[in-house]
């Protein structure tokens, strides 16, 4: 009987020893914070020929995954102007300048980079380039610069 009594307080302090915390290495970490995001290309004193390459280079981490990013290039030039030339890239689905495959973003941190091309016809002027970027969490984060056209 003793022998029983034993055997059953050991069995229950397995159980019970099983059931807690293993020092949260399978614990999910929760995202809480949205994804930071540093533009190193372009910067404000870039100017591209009409026809040329725009270099197009950033860094994006967060404290979980990153899920993807849209980079916008739009016109922002005089008011007067009917015509707004503006490019949408996102990381799904588009490629670069040279027809590659954008470059994926995943992990909790990536440098990405590529180039855009400039239509021989795109209107000289100051443009905008917005980037974007998501969390698996959709979290997200933009960040633009002003950059010229000439």
């Amino acid at each position: 009987m003793k022998f029983l009594k034993y055997a059953l307080i050991v069995l229950f302090s397995v159980g019970i020893m099983s059931c807690g915390s293993s020092g949260g290495d399978d614990e999910e970490k929760e995202d809480t914070v949205a994804p930071t995001l540093t533009i190193t290309s372009p910067t404000t004193s870039t100017k591209v020929a009409a026809g040329a390459n725009l270099s197009v280079n950033f860094t994006a981490a967060d404290n979980v995954a990153l899920a993807s990013y849209t980079v916008t290039v739009s016109y922002t030039g005089a008011k007067s102007v009917k015509t707004v030339q503006e490019f949408s890239f996102n990381s799904i689905s588009d490629t670069d300048a040279a027809g590659n495959a954008l470059p994926s973003i995943s992990g909790a941190s990536k440098i990405i980079s590529f180039n855009i091309a400039v239509t021989d016809i795109a209107k000289p002027g100051a443009y905008k380039l917005s980037v974007t970027v998501k969390d698996t969490a959709g979290k997200s984060t933009t960040k633009d610069i002003s950059f010229e056209i000439e």
